[in-house]
């Protein structure tokens, strides 16, 4: 019988044991679940100095992350979304409007806007994707992003920044200097459609392509349009392939 007793107890006790781990287990991947959301259809949205929220989104206004904040997806249509100092959020995403981001922030995803700029002050780092359609995109100093960066109709600029992966444009300047380093291809891609008919009576400006001697493309520079190319001397770039 004392044996029988112990057992049970035994038997007891590992059962405690798994329950109260499975309970803490849980508890930690559902902690962003207890965060709360933010949303509205009109109407700008703050989140305050070093609170945690989950997602953000509004139609008709603009989102504000204070220092030190942190959320998950941003989202707006129409307005712009900024990021104060060491902030952290999953993604941004806006229609019409700019993305702005304080030094030291981090991005764990994508920026994008269709209408608007993008600014990556100092220190900032995006591991996702950079892109804008028909706006400016600006990298300062220190500033990483960790894939692509593209602007149809806008100029790129990157002031001793990195890109890891391809930067590509169609109309806009792009400038690279100060040490900053492309480490996939410089794409400079066609003119499509009736747009590109469209030039016939308009601007013949050629795109502008500079590269200063401290900065560099680890990939080859593909042009699929004619550019103007001030690339310097002892700028370390790779094979100028002409595609038209």
């Amino acid at each position: 019988m004392r044996a029988i007793n112990h057992n049970a107890r035994l038997t007891t006790a590992t059962l405690l044991a798994l329950l109260l781990g499975a309970y803490i287990f849980n508890a930690d991947a559902n902690a962003d679940d207890l965060l709360e959301n933010l949303s509205r259809v009109n109407g700008h949205i703050d989140v305050d100095d070093f609170q945690q929220v989950a997602d953000v989104s509004t139609v008709n206004g603009s989102i504000n992350i204070a220092d030190g904040a942190s959320a998950r997806d941003v989202k707006t249509v129409n307005g712009s979304i900024e990021l104060a100092r060491d902030s952290e959020i999953a993604s941004a995403r806006t229609v019409n409007g700019h993305i702005h981001v304080a030094p030291g922030s981090r991005v764990n995803g994508n920026l994008k806007t269709v209408n608007g700029g993008i600014q990556l002050h100092d220190n900032v780092t995006v591991r996702g994707a950079v892109t804008s359609v028909n706006g400016e995109i600006r990298l300062e100093s220190g500033a990483l992003v960790g894939d692509k960066v593209s602007s149809s109709n806008g100029d790129i600029n990157l002031d001793n920044a990195r890109i890891s992966g391809d930067l590509s444009s169609r109309s806009g300047d792009v400038d690279l200097r100060r040490g900053s380093q492309v480490e996939g291809d410089l794409i400079i891609r066609e003119q499509r459609g009736w747009w590109n008919r469209l030039r016939l009576f308009g601007d013949k400006r050629y795109p502008r392509v500079t590269i200063d001697s401290s900065s560099g493309v680890s990939g080859d520079i593909h042009l699929h349009r004619r550019v103007e190319l001030n690339i310097a001397e002892d700028a370390r770039v790779g094979q100028v392939i002409r595609h038209y």
